[in-house]
């Protein structure tokens, strides 16, 4: 909600100059309304201004003389006045289409770019423009306008004023006004008086509906008490139908005068499923209108098309529907209730309002028999041999069957042809065969005659049966197809869904989205993402090799697209004449990169169905990418506070577990070299003693922060070589034997201990840390058992004190860095030497643990794995190093 007020507060002002037609005097009055802007200090700059026919407003604006930005491409320079950022930007005519290589369609939205960007707007509009009142201008003019504004920007005005003179005036001005004769024979037919009493009529019910709305959200806003409507919501239902042009007009117009919100509804059945290019665009091209206008889309999917929408609207709470009536046949009416009379018959509670079509050459004249797919000779002929060939074969034994038996063997080629050419060639088939079993089975042979008239019962019965199945059949097969191509669309999503569940490196996600988008859409597919200075780079493409993605042009319309977060391209309102689509991979709050579909090829065409699905596959994959974003961001963070914590115990180590023996050391040194002549032999031994304790003691806490520093970054590696577990407990004992002070170190082995595959310098210092535990928590005079034990799999090696022991909640944590229980808070020490045991130990494949000893302190086991080839000999030379 911040985001979206703080939009609104960045946005500029829209002022509307609106009149009935040209020569009102629009232009004029937004260039005095400008004058006084710009006397205020507000600097002014014109936009697009067109040839001033008019002698009045030709010498205003010679007057005025306002800053002109140079056209660039004969268009008007949006990025240039954006650049230049003025206070207020002029433009004439809202309504134009701009040029094929423009960088958006039609005027309005160049507007709507300036707008967003903080910048104040004055422009001129007519009223034949707005393109909910686009059918009924044409029926007062009589032609179609073809440039339209639509009124959702319309309605984003500030400020409308209304411009308007008297009938007569504005014709004579048009009579006066600088055009050629062929410009003034062509536009003489709108300059009626009846022409323009309608258009000023129409100008005054537009401003007056905005003005009433402007009023009531100014006394709703006040909380002032009146009469408030109930609003009504509207749905119309939309076809691949030119007519529905109109019928989303008629839903704008209604919606706006009952103050409501309306819904623009396709239903997509089997039966009107079809990849007819022509038809796919034109039912995009309508609800892209719908959605200009300010409706919620809504596509559906079903069998029945009047339960479906009657079923929406019940669930949307409807109260007025509208919906085409197309023109039909007598027969076909007589045969088959429309899906206009079944909606009327159960719109129980429901206002239907029904639109008959209009027969025009830019409208369907006829609606086709539902199920009836393009004619296809090649169907009727395959019929007509099958049916030929199936007589030939059953001719010679017409009098050994049953007649019945030969009627349902003529049943086959409708079932066939149902299955394989649709519902009109199944018909076909079910009349040749009537014809063909008459005339050849049916007595009087080799004539159309029937002697019985029963048999025309049987003829009756024989062609409904085959139409029935035909026609379930023909149904079957489209639904088929139907649903054939939402599993497909469903397990699209799914399997991208669960794909990217499962990828954590984003190189290998990007690769997996371009692939299936790719395989889904039909085309090749690529996908830009920012570096590291935020500059859009190409990612990744569904073809390794192809240029896709590389030019310039591309580039900068995927930049666009990432700046803006809107779609450009191929059927969009931006950039629609490029060879391809982009999407935004966006979430709520970010643009994480662009996916561009590759439409160049003429096969390639978009329904809107697979533009929704391309719209939630970019929301999956942008849901991606932000999730291993967080988690490579989540990994940053925590090796961040690993390294803080790192370094913070390397400060307190420094401060206090170095600066402990350096001070002894430097005490005993000082206290040899001033008091030489003060000390005995035997109290220079005592210093030099404890002089090699604290240099020892520097020495282990060293080692430890090197080895934790080489397991932290995966520098520690092994040198694994044959060792003896023995000869490593022999070692460890002398290492240890200057500090173990007054404690007893017991030993005890096997008679029998088998060789392991170790690093044997890396499993000393394990046993060196561990025995040194024993000895620091331990009281004097105390015993510490090493025992070796051999199972089936490893070995076995347990050091025992008679220390203080641990809590139940420590013997797992004890191993991890830094951890240091509470009953040995009080004994100085980094908490880093068993986590390094753990690590070495965990490197050569073993375990180690901790648990209570049997009278009290604590048993730490270290089981190291057996090799394969474990024996006490032979041995390999010394020094050979060897993989596991």
């Amino acid at each position: 909600m911040r985001q979206l007020v703080s939009e609104l507060a960045k946005r500029g002002k829209l002022t509307l100059f609106l009149g009935a037609a040209a020569g009102v005097g629009k232009t004029y009055a937004m260039l005095t309304a400008a004058e006084k802007q710009r006397e205020q200090g507000i600097d002014v700059l014109l936009g697009w201004m067109e040839a001033a026919a008019y002698p009045d407003t030709k010498s205003l604006n010679a007057k005025l003389q306002f800053p002109v930005l140079s056209k660039k491409n004969g268009l008007m320079d949006t990025e240039g006045i954006i650049q230049k950022r003025p206070g207020l930007v002029l433009v004439d005519n809202l309504e134009p289409v701009n040029g094929p290589n423009a960088m958006r369609p039609k005027r309005y939205l160049d507007v709507e770019t300036i707008l967003g960007h903080g910048i104040d707007v004055y422009a001129t509009l007519n009223i034949q423009h707005v393109e909910s009142l686009n059918d009924i201008v044409s029926r007062i003019i009589g032609w179609n306008v073809v440039e339209t504004v639509p009124d959702t920007f319309l309605e984003q005005a500030d400020r409308i004023q209304l411009v308007d003179a008297p009938t007569d005036e504005i014709i004579q001005r048009f009579n006066r006004a600088g055009l050629n004769e062929s410009e003034r024979e062509a536009q003489r037919k709108f300059y009626r008086a009846g022409n323009i009493d309608a258009l000023r009529e129409m100008a005054f019910r537009y401003a007056a509906q905005r003005v009433d709305s402007q009023l009531e959200q100014y006394m709703q806003a006040k909380k002032i008490s009146g009469p408030w409507p109930v609003a009504e919501k509207v749905m119309v239902c939309v076809s691949a139908s030119p007519f529905s042009k109109q019928l989303i007009r008629m839903g704008r117009q209604m919606a706006a005068g009952l103050k409501s919100d309306w819904i623009a509804v396709y239903v997509q059945t089997p039966q009107g499923f079809s990849k007819d290019k022509e038809k796919q665009d034109q039912l995009s091209r309508n609800l892209q209108l719908a959605e200009e206008l300010g409706a919620e889309v809504v596509t559906i999917s079903g069998n029945h098309i009047a339960e479906e929408l009657l079923s929406l609207a019940r669930s949307r709470n409807v109260k007025q529907m509208i919906i085409g009536k197309p023109l039909r046949s007598r027969i076909g009416e007589w045969l088959r209730s429309s899906v206009v009379e079944q909606i009327i018959r159960n719109s129980h509670g429901i206002n239907v309002h029904v639109i008959p079509a209009s027969l025009k050459s830019d409208q369907e004249p006829r609606a086709p028999l539902r199920g009836y797919r393009s004619f296809s000779l090649k169907s009727y002929a395959w019929i007509t041999v099958s049916i030929a060939l199936l007589t030939v074969i059953l001719h010679p034994f017409g009098l050994t069957f049953e007649l019945v038996n030969i009627a349902l063997l003529y049943l086959i080629p409708v079932l066939l042809s149902a299955v394989y050419g649709g519902i009109g060639p199944s018909f076909y088939a079910a009349a040749l065969g009537v014809l063909a079993f008459d005339f050849f089975f049916v007595p009087p042979f080799l004539s159309f005659t029937v002697a019985d008239l029963r048999y025309l019962v049987s003829f009756v019965v024989f062609l409904a049966v085959a139409a029935l199945t035909g026609s379930l059949a023909a149904r079957l097969k489209e639904q088929l197809r139907f649903s054939k191509q939402r599993e497909a669309h469903t397990a699209s999503l799914y399997a991208l869904s669960r794909q990217m569940s499962a990828i954590t490196d984003i190189h290998s996600l990007l690769e997996n989205v371009s692939r299936q988008v790719s395989q889904m859409a039909g085309t090749p597919v690529a996908i830009y993402l920012p570096d590291d200075k935020n500059e859009l780079r190409l990612s990744a493409s569904s073809f390794v090799h192809s240029q896709l993605g590389q030019s310039d042009s591309e580039m900068v319309i995927a930049k666009w697209v990432y700046q803006h977060g809107e779609i450009a391209g191929k059927g969009s309102n931006t950039l629609r004449e490029s060879s391809g689509l982009y999407v935004p991979l966006r979430t709520e709050d970010r643009i994480y990169g662009v996916l561009s579909v590759n439409l160049e090829s003429s096969h390639a065409v978009l329904s809107p169905d697979t533009v929704r699905l391309l719209e939630a596959l970019c929301g999956l994959a942008a849901s991606a990418i932000a999730r291993v974003k967080l988690a490579e961001e989540a990994k940053l963070a925590h090796l961040m506070a690993e390294s803080e914590k790192l370094r913070t115990a390397l400060l307190d180590s420094v401060s206090h577990e170095l600066r402990t023996p350096l001070a002894t050391i430097i005490g005993s040194v000082t206290g040899l070299i001033e008091g030489d002549r003060l000390f005995s032999p035997e109290d220079r031994l005592d210093l030099l003693a404890t002089i090699r304790d604290g240099a020892l003691r520097m020495n282990r806490l060293v080692t430890n922060l090197l080895g934790m520093v080489k397991l932290e970054s995966d520098m520690l590696h092994l040198r694994k070589k044959w060792c003896d577990v023995e000869d490593i407990i022999g070692v460890v004992l002398a290492q240890v034997k200057d500090f173990q002070q007054h404690r007893n170190i017991r030993v005890e082995l096997p008679d029998h201990i088998p060789m392991i595959l170790g690093d044997e310098v890396l499993l000393e210092q394990v046993l060196v840390n561990v025995i040194s535990n024993a000895i620091k928590f331990s009281p004097d005079y105390s015993n510490i058992d090493v025992s070796v034990k051999t199972e089936e799999s490893s070995v076995v090696i347990a050091v025992a004190d008679a220390g203080i022991g641990l809590a139940a909640a420590d013997r797992e944590r004890i191993f991890d860095k830094f951890y240091r229980a509470e009953a040995t808070r009080h004994v100085p020490g980094t908490g880093l030497g068993l986590a390094i045991c753990k690590g070495i130990v965990e490197l050569h494949g073993g375990l180690i643990t901790a648990q209570p000893n049997v009278d009290r302190g604590t048993k730490v086991m270290i089981s190291l794995p057996l090799n394969e080839e474990s024996k006490p000999s032979p041995l390999p030379p010394e020094g050979e190093t060897e993989q596991p």
